[in-house]
């Protein structure tokens, strides 16, 4: 790096210069986000999607793009259309982005809507909505998709009845429409009647999605009136009723029905609609009647009673009256007391149920001949029409509104009609009484004729399941000719026709759930009459029950596996068995891992055997096997692993013609994948025990004889005793190895050898390999099978020699915190000088259940090394040896954990002639036990009991604590001081600890406590009253410290009693005092602490005499006193308990009796105010109460408290820095030069700044001390080398980390309420960075995101400051030696940049 300090011309063409190198166009960061899917929308109808960006600069424009990926070709993307590219359409899409059928509706610069005014079936797929990216850095995200299904259209919608309606103001007024919907999506209708007039439109009613009714805005008072209301009958009919037409009701009125689905967002939206046909209503007025009619009677006159079937049947009602004219009547035909039809006022004609079938064939006819004559004639008549006729008459009375309201009525005579049948042989046969078929299969109903002499027509009749009456389906005239469909059957394939002579076929293809019911075949026989018309002569009529099967109900799904508990490894083989009707099946197989309820989707197979769904299809086999009783889906995973455990299942979703009719999901198949049973097998090559001679190099074969699987790995521990040697990985690293005697290798596959050099007799022992078999999954992920292992015994045996140990065994005996001194030595040979030895002390617990603990090890070239588990031992352990032959050993300040055997191992060693030491034997010394005993308690504490009067009451009395002997001289003390008054508890009134602190609990007493000397302690109470009657006492616990630096408890012991009667003569006169305070104003600053004190004046002190003291404080800006604390003349303290915070702020004390302090803590300007301090004197009386005396006095002083002033500086220097070394980096420095507190703290923010752009921030340093870095792709070190100065280290750096670099400190404050204040902020200077990055055809490249064309637009210039450069050159080199103008070079040539040292520069390297 070099830093650059030249003149200020020099400086400002380098900034120049580095400036325009600096030239960024890498910039921008962007977040699309698309309308969330799955969407459903019908073909033919439009879609929208939006799509908008968010992060960009709002005076950008975003351009857009949409692609679509297929269901069948999911990796595949097809461009649709895009906002900068009026050719980015592919073939499949260009013409309907010509045609405008596909278009892109900008919203604002940076959102858009994409709409497809009408969808096609292979529209459906997955949209992706790209925002190409304008600028050269990359982040963020720039493209989001969402998925499009495209459903067909079933929605169905039609008007049944007349198509026109004439009728008078006041009726009533009935129209029905069918609407259904056969899609498998949880879709919603809603259906609404309007009324369309020569100028216009309005609704009339509505049934919404949600089954609300909802009048229209012309209908709301007619609707809540009840003269409009709107009915949905089963599942399909919905019924506008209007009672009371009015002549506004004029005109074409239909029905539209609309479908609705919910999208994920939780918004409803209409995929589609459809319109009826409609029905031209007119509504005709009425004049009004003006007066009564009067009585009136009514006649009847069949013209012929005896008829027979086929002829003509005419009934004659009529109305004789006095005033007829102005008046209104209705007429009713009844027969055997019921409606046959009737004439309203009006001339509305209605008629039974029974014969609206006739009446709409025009076998009935109503006339009204005159104002008084009526006229009923049925042609032809049939048998069933005989029976009682009467006709009864009904004065109708109009109302303002037009309504008419019925009055009295007069019933005629009865007449009786007799029909004989007619001769014929029709029969009529139903062939099949019930027929069942499945949902989307023909329909096929036929209907036997047989007896027929003339010619037959045929009509088919429906009746729902539900109830309600039979309603026309289609018809076939005697020229065989079919008539109308009915409104629901339209558009269905619907006919009718005669296979043979006799039989009749009704067929339907495609049945619904709706076609269930009953169907009623009618034949009507037709004979010729002399006058050449055909004349009906008989009908007959046969029903039968049609079923549809719902494909639903008929589809069964089923998972099972032959074998759910699977060897990993292993195939499974899971078969989803269906059984259905003919229609498509499409398979979707879910999976939820162990442990997991929710499932994903991983493999689908549609209805065209496409496969999709997962990423982990890789994995899985698909089969299908279609058989007479159903198909068969098999799944088949290839390589079982754990990730493959779990639960599946599988969904059949069945196709009617493309139309999702069902899906069903089968029972959950639970796999499990077991881990192989492990085959591993481990021998040794030898008989155990293996015997070889001390000094020899040993080898132990382990040999695994068998495993699981040829790719098995194994993991091999060696073990001695309890001692772990050597372990070797999966890999083959060995590791632990502790003896560099000892190693270990593989000479075969499976063969593993323990090796030992120059054998030990300490080498002796089990030996133990323990095999571990390791073996990888499908998925490589390498797991334990098992261990097992074989032991091997090594005996080694030493040739003869001299060398041995003192065997002898020792009992030491020693007390808690002395000294045990162990020996070791050698025997009789041990005096050679060519001899060496390594020696290593050991220790067995008296707890048999604990190891062997290695103390220490003294090696033959003089290494001394303690064991590392218990640093506190190894402080109390100190080696030494005072002669050739002798090793001793100290254990300092033992205790009874010390307490074991110990021995010592030594091992003898003797150079060779190449001077290598070889081990020549090795040897155990003795046992010596060591018993360690806790110190015996012998505390004892002067027991004397005294009774003591008390005249001298300043003076008091003294309670004294003497120790007589004690346990340890080690040993400390804590001694506390007890008084006991009547039958009360002992009170611990002063407690002097074992470190020295002392505790009075005593607050309001000064107690004085001295210690004399070591074992003799002295308490005394001054200035005492009645009160401290009672007896005294000490009680002393003695302390000892032990080896581990804890304190234990050794003894304690109590004193005698000391009886105390304090004699107080009781003055008769009130005595007087004043208060004082010494300051009556007082400034402080924000967090500092301030006293305030009160002072009794009184003429002397009297012990009899207490005081009631009470702090309060009037806040600026409030007249009300607020409650500090009170100190009562009983000892009682008190603080106000609204302010808990302040609470913890407020010290009272008393150091004098005549000075009563208040300190405040931490100071806020809020505690500003007049404190004021109230004393009150009370005085102790001959009957034991306390008195009070004199008047309260009262002082004050005011307190202004002032916010910390902002003293915050950070030095700013702003230098230029090139930096060429890449790795290091530059360091951006912040150097606190001064801070308002010493109590602040602070937050660093470091920022860049390149070229117009605003700040960046890249790091934070918290003022709670969390970092946090803004460039998530680099590391940046921060450091903080003291408390005012922090630094950030920016390393790996390239030509993007060029720019102006500069950090900001906001310094806090912690308020006493324990929030933060910010106190003030500064900025330091920037750092400029100019990054020189050298290639290998040593070319600096500034910037490695610039194109060519801004480099062709910067070369004029870099040549224009090129010559002006050189030209600066010539003059520098005219002003300076040659050999200081190459020290001081600001170029780059040979050898790298270094700093301009401070003499030249004269800047302080810190800054």
């Amino acid at each position: 790096m070099f830093l650059l300090q030249p003149q200020l011309w020099q400086l400002l063409v380098l900034m120049c210069l580095g400036g325009l190198l600096q030239t960024d166009v890498c910039g921008g960061q962007q977040s699309v986000q698309i309308q969330n899917g799955p969407l459903y929308r019908v073909k033919g109808f439009p879609m929208s999607i939006s799509c908008n960006v968010s992060g960009l600069d709002n005076s950008k424009t975003q351009d857009f793009a949409f692609l679509v990926y297929k269901p069948q070709k999911p990796d595949n993307a097809l461009q649709i259309i895009s906002t900068g590219d009026l050719n980015y359409a592919y073939a499949v899409y260009s013409k309907r982005v010509r045609e405008k059928n596909i278009v892109i509706e900008r919203l604002s610069g940076t959102s858009v809507l994409f709409h497809i005014k009408s969808l096609k079936a292979e529209d459906s797929g997955k949209y992706e909505c790209f925002t190409p990216n304008t600028n050269g850095v990359y982040f963020g995200s720039y493209s989001a998709e969402t998925t499009v299904t495209v459903i067909e259209d079933t929605l169905m919608a039609s008007y049944t009845g007349p198509a026109s309606h004439s009728i008078s103001v006041g009726e009533s007024l009935q129209l029905k429409c069918q609407v259904s919907s056969q899609t498998f999506q949880h879709t919603h209708l809603s259906v609404t009647w309007y009324l369309r007039s020569s100028s216009d439109t309005w609704p009339i009613i509505s049934l919404d999605r949600d089954l609300t009714v909802r009048p229209g805005p012309e209908f709301v008072a007619r609707y809540h009136s009840g003269l409009i209301a709107m009915q949905k009958i089963e599942d399909t009919t919905y019924i506008l009723k209007i009672r009371q037409v009015q002549q506004s009701d004029s005109g074409e009125i239909y029905c539209q029905a609309e479908e609705w689905v919910q999208d994920p967002d939780r918004s409803w939206f209409r995929i589609c609609h459809r319109n009826t046909t409609g029905s031209n209503i007119e509504v005709k007025t009425l004049a009004t009647a003006r007066d009564d009619v009067g009585p009136f009677v009514t006649q009847i006159q069949v013209l012929k009673g005896d008829l027979e079937e086929g002829d003509m049947m005419e009934i004659h009602c009529s109305i004789e009256a006095q005033n007829l004219i102005g008046h209104f009547f209705s007429m009713t035909w009844l027969r055997n007391n019921k409606k046959v039809a009737q004439i309203g006022p009006s001339g509305v004609l209605s008629v039974d149920d029974t014969y609206e079938k006739r009446a709409n064939d025009g076998e009935m006819r109503i006339v009204k001949k005159e104002d008084t004559m009526f006229i009923l004639t049925i042609q032809p008549v049939r048998a069933e029409d005989q029976g009682i006729y009467q006709c009864r008459a009904a004065q109708e009375e109009k109302t303002e509104t037009g309504a008419f309201i019925s009055g009295k009525s007069q019933l005629s005579r009865e007449e009786t009609v007799r029909i004989r049948a007619e001769e014929s042989g029709l029969a009529v046969v139903m062939t099949k009484k019930l027929v069942i078929v499945t949902e989307g299969e023909a329909l096929q109903i036929s209907c036997s004729v047989s007896g027929a002499k003339g010619l037959l027509s045929v009509s088919w009749q429906h009746k729902k399941p539900t109830g309600g009456s039979f309603s026309d389906v289609i018809t076939l005239s005697r020229e065989g000719v079919m008539g109308a469909v009915a409104a629901e059957y339209q558009h269905r394939g619907l006919r009718i026709f005669r296979s043979n002579v006799s039989d009749f076929i009704f067929e339907l293809s495609g049945a619904l759930l709706s076609d269930r019911g009953e169907y009623m075949c009618t034949v009507s026989e037709w004979s010729m009459e002399s006058n050449g018309n055909l004349k009906k002569v008989n009908s007959q009529s046969q029903q039968g029950q049609v079923s549809v099967n719902s494909i639903d109900s008929l589809v069964k799904v089923g998972l099972k596996s032959r074998d759910v508990h699977v060897t990993e490894n292993s195939v499974i083989k899971m078969i989803c068995s269906v059984k259905a009707p003919k229609v498509s099946l499409a398979v979707t197989w879910k999976f939820a891992p162990h442990n997991s309820t929710a499932q994903k989707n991983i493999v689908c197979m549609d209805l065209t055997g496409g496969i999709s769904c997962g990423g982990g299809q890789r994995d899985y086999q698909l089969e299908t096997q279609v058989r007479e009783s159903g198909t068969d889906f098999i799944l088949t995973v290839l390589r079982a692993s754990k990730r493959h455990e779990g639960r599946y299942a599988c969904q059949i979703d069945a196709y009617d013609k493309n139309v999702q009719k069902t899906n069903k999901l089968s029972n959950l198949l639970a796999i499990t994948i077991l881990r192989p049973v492990s085959k591993l097998s481990v021998s040794a090559n030898f008989k155990s025990p293996l015997k070889i001679q001390a000094n020899s190099d040993s080898v132990i074969d382990c040999l695994v004889t068998s495993a699981t699987s040829n790719s098995s790995c194994f993991e091999v521990t060696w073990i001695h005793g309890t001692r772990t040697l050597l372990k070797m990985e999966l890999e083959g690293v060995v590791t632990l190895e502790m003896d560099e005697r000892i190693s270990m290798r593989r000479t075969k596959r499976q063969t593993f050898q323990l090796m030992i050099k120059q054998v030990k007799s300490t080498d002796s022992g089990h030996y133990h390999c323990s095999v571990q078999e390791w073996i990888q999954d499908p998925d490589g992920i390498w797991y334990s099978l098992g261990t097992k292992s074989v032991t091997m015994e090594l005996e080694v045996f030493a040739k003869e020699s001299d060398f041995s140990m003192d065997k002898s065994n020792v009992q030491l005996e020693a007390t808690e915190g002395e000294q045990v001194e162990l020996s070791c030595s050698l025997g009789p040979g041990g005096l050679d000088p060519t001899f060496r030895y390594s020696l290593s002390w050991l220790f067995q617990s008296q707890d048999q259940s604990l190891s062997t603990v290695k103390l220490l090890t003294y090696s033959h070239d003089g290494r001394l090394q303690f064991q590392e588990s218990d640093p506190e031992l190894q402080h109390r352990l100190c080696f030494s040896r005072p002669t050739i032959n002798v090793f001793h050993l100290s254990i300092l300040n033992s205790n009874p954990s010390d307490s074991g055997s110990y021995y010592c191992e030594v091992d003898r060693y003797q150079a060779d002639c190449k001077s290598k030491w070889e081990s020549k034997g090795s040897d155990k010394s003795g046992f010596t036990n060591v018993s360690v005993h806790f110190i015996e308690n012998k505390l004892q504490v002067h027991k004397v009991s005294r009774f003591l009067n008390v005249s001298d009451i300043q003076t008091g009395f003294v309670v004294e604590c003497e120790i007589s002997s004690r346990s340890s001289d080690k040993s400390v003390f804590e001694v506390t001081w007890s008084r006991r008054q009547r039958d009360e508890l002992p009170l611990t009134i002063f407690t002097a600890s074992r470190d020295g602190t002392l505790h009075s609990t005593i607050l309001d007493r000064t107690l004085v406590y001295d210690r004399p000397s070591t074992t003799r302690y002295t308490l005394t109470v001054p200035n005492v009253d009645p009160s401290d009657n009672g007896q005294y006492q000490c009680q002393v616990v003695e302390w000892l410290q032990t080896a581990t630096n804890t304190w234990r408890k050794v003894a304690e012991d109590k004193s005698g009693e000391l009886s105390i009667n304090v004699e107080v003569k009781i003055k008769s006169s009130e005595d007087t005092f004043t208060l004082e305070m010494p300051a009556a104003h007082q400034n402080a600053t924000e967090g500092e602490q301030l006293d305030i004190s009160c002072s009794i004046n009184f003429d002397k002190m009297d012990p009899t005499f207490q005081y009631t003291l009470t702090w309060v404080v009037e806040r600026q800006g409030s007249s009300a006193s607020t409650f500090l604390l009170s100190h009562t003349y009983n000892g009682y303290l008190g603080y106000q308990s609204e302010n808990k915070q302040l609470n913890g702020r407020l010290l009272f004390s008393r150091p004098t009796p005549k000075i009563f302090s208040l300190t405040i803590l931490n100071l806020d300007p809020s505690d500003s105010g007049n404190y004021q301090c109230r004393v009150e004197q009370y005085q102790f009386d001959c009957e034991g109460k306390w008195k009070k005396r004199g008047s309260p006095q009262l002082v004050s002083t005011m307190v202004n408290v002032h916010k910390t002033e902002s003293n915050l500086k950070v030095r700013k220097v702003s230098p230029f820095l090139n930096v060429s070394d890449i790795q290091t980096g530059f360091v951006v420095e912040c150097e606190i030069s001064s801070r308002s507190s010493d109590k602040s703290v602070f937050e660093v923010t470091w920022s860049r700044r390149q070229k117009d752009k605003p700040p960046l921030t890249i790091f934070t340093a918290s003022r709670d001390g969390t970092l946090h870095n803004t460039i998530l792709d680099r590391t940046l070190v921060y450091d903080r080398p003291s408390t005012t100065r922090y630094t950030l280290t920016v390393p790996n750096v390239d030509p993007s980390d060029n720019g102006q670099y500069q950090c900001q400190v906001v310094e806090w404050l912690q308020t006493a309420t324990n929030t933060w204040r910010k106190v003030a902020e500064d900025k330091s200077g920037e750092l400029s960075i100019n990054v020189t990055v050298y290639h290998a055809d040593g070319l600096s490249h500034k910037n490695a995101c610039s194109s060519g064309i801004i480099l062709g637009s910067l070369i004029p210039l870099l040549f224009l400051l090129l010559v002006g450069v050189i030209i600066l050159l010539i003059k520098v080199q005219k002003t300076r030696s040659t050999s200081k103008n190459q020290k001081n070079s600001l170029w780059v040539e040979n050898t790298p940049l270094k700093a301009i040292t401070d003499t030249a520069t004269g800047i302080n390297n810190s800054d």
